[in-house]
């Protein structure tokens, strides 16, 4: 199993790819390539893993990946049900980045350009509130050549002279897996999602790495910047957030189908992540509908 690294299908010499994925799920394995990914999401939730952040994912959001760095959409297990009506749809701009800084460089008008690509650094959310981005996008489904790259150039104009971009990632220095490392991070984080629901000890993990648990817990944050529990907690609180959606379920119902067994150690790991109680982010929820 080919994780990394990840060859999007594009002549060697293109400057922008446009790439429609409509599929029964996103590409679902830990991978990273150079170009720069720009990524609008139409159809589909489930979890953004990128460098040290795990997140959810929805329609409508955009998202910024910078080169070579690990990361992967990866929808709710639903998506892998048979006969499911659910789909993952999204569209994305990969720019070459290699072609732009060694065709370009020393040329005045790509100046801030490149500077803007060597400044990224991780996972950025794109906060398009004007739709002016995923109009741009969508146009590219039926338009090559120069007027792909004009409208291409636009979108990168936008995001660098307009304050949109937050960077989700913590660590300003994300570490490139070799294809072994990704193999085996992408084993045990596709592990860690599809069982958190239950309690995994650190020996289970440790075993899904083919390590002791010792060698495990440095592997695992030296790549994550954070230790197996606080990861597994991560993972379990945004679900948890998912679950307070629905009212018909108490507090108690949402820890126990996050993969907390004590509703007290919950609510203390709940604060520290999202800075408010269960209860209280709810009512937040109320209080926005």
């Amino acid at each position: 199993m080919k994780v990394l690294p990840f060859k999007i299908p594009k002549p060697e010499n293109e400057l922008v790819r446009h790439q429609v994925d409509d599929v029964n799920h996103f590409y679902d394995k830990l991978h990273q390539h150079p170009e720069v990914q720009l990524t609008v999401l139409f159809d589909g939730i489930g979890n953004l893993i990128v460098g040290d952040y795990i997140g959810r994912f929805r329609p409508g959001e955009l998202y910024l990946l910078s080169p070579n760095i690990p990361h992967v959409f990866r929808n709710d297990k639903v998506y892998y049900t048979e006969n499911t009506s659910k789909r993952a749809y999204s569209e994305s701009i990969f720019y070459d980045v290699s072609i732009i800084t060694s065709k370009f460089s020393g040329i005045e008008e790509f100046g801030r350009v490149i500077e803007f690509f060597e400044s990224l650094n991780g996972c950025y959310r794109v906060f398009d509130d004007s739709s002016f981005i995923k109009s741009r996008i969508m146009k590219l489904r039926d338009i090559g050549g120069l007027s792909r790259i004009i409208i291409s150039l636009e979108i990168l104009h936008y995001l660098i002279t307009r304050p949109v971009l937050h960077r989700l990632n913590k660590a300003d220095i994300l570490l490139h897996y070799s294809m072994k490392e990704g193999k085996r991070m992408d084993n045990v984080v596709r592990f860690l999602i599809d069982e958190s629901h239950r309690k995994i000890s650190l020996s289970e993990a440790a075993e899904v790495a083919s390590m002791n648990k010792e060698a495990f817990c440095r592997f695992f944050r030296e790549r994550t910047r954070k230790t197996f529990t606080e990861f597994l907690n991560e993972i379990r609180i945004k679900k948890a957030c998912e679950l307070l959606l629905n009212k018909d379920m108490t507090i108690s119902q949402v820890a126990s189908e996050s993969g907390f067994t004590n509703l007290s150690y919950f609510n203390r790991v709940f604060r520290k992540i999202n800075g408010k109680t269960p209860k209280e982010f709810r009512n937040t929820i109320d209080l926005q509908a």
